[in-house]
């Protein structure tokens, strides 16, 4: 059966239910690592939902844009926030500037074709803009599976996680330099404890995102 590429709007006022504040916290801190307390011109946010990752974007811009392929999310983060939106599909966006940075975080794995959807982000970064991403480590697809069948996970949108290894080559191939990788999450955050174990973990990040659960990355665009 085809998954509903809207399937995150149709949750409506749930769609924070089914974020976990641990998780979004430590992808923040992820973010924040690549961002380097650099100011940028312009960014471009990629898959905003209900704009936790805006919010920290908004700080470091004068130009924010948020994007969703929900109209409804977008132009919600973009009046919160008091920036722009740009609604549509990630992999066919047509915007009429470039951007110096463009963040997705936890987005392209909900797309038919993550690669697809980076290649669309790489052709919205001006010449030696950064792209910065977090994603689902395909190391940890199994887990999913396991938990979708037995109903643990409840929602039932796109799922097409990446291997760390075969983005990296990707980045090479598709001229971007300076590229950094971390991760958070060495096991499932929903276990007993596990959010006062991890965090020790995370701090190592740059050698243990092979395998754990969430990969990110920072590179910059040469051509």
């Amino acid at each position: 059966m085809t998954k509903d590429p809207y399937y995150y709007e149709t949750l409506g006022q749930n769609f924070e239910n089914f974020m976990s504040d641990y998780d979004v916290a430590q992808r923040l801190v992820l973010i924040k690592h690549f961002l380097k307390s650099k100011r940028y011109g312009s960014i471009l946010e990629v898959g905003c939902g209900t704009g936790r990752i805006s919010r920290c974007l908004k700080a470091v811009t004068d130009d924010l844009t948020v994007n969703d392929i929900s109209v409804k999310l977008s132009q919600t983060v973009a009046q919160d926030l008091g920036c722009r939106f740009l609604a549509g599909d990630c992999a066919h966006l047509n915007p009429d500037k470039k951007y110096d940075l463009v963040v997705s975080s936890e987005c392209i794995e909900h797309t038919p074709d993550p690669y697809a959807s980076l290649r669309q982000m790489s052709a919205l970064l001006k010449e030696k803009g950064d792209l910065i991403i977090t994603t689902p480590n395909r190391l940890w697809y199994p887990v999913l599976a396991v938990a979708s069948a037995l109903r643990l996970r409840k929602f039932d949108g796109i799922e097409n996680w990446t291997w760390p290894s075969k983005t990296q080559r990707w980045l090479r191939t598709h001229h971007f330099k300076e590229i950094y990788f971390s991760g958070c999450h060495l096991f499932p955050w929903q276990l007993p404890l596990a959010k006062k174990i991890l965090p020790p973990f995370d701090r190592y990040g740059p050698l243990l995102y092979p395998v754990m659960i969430n990969y990110g990355f920072s590179a910059r665009k040469m051509i």
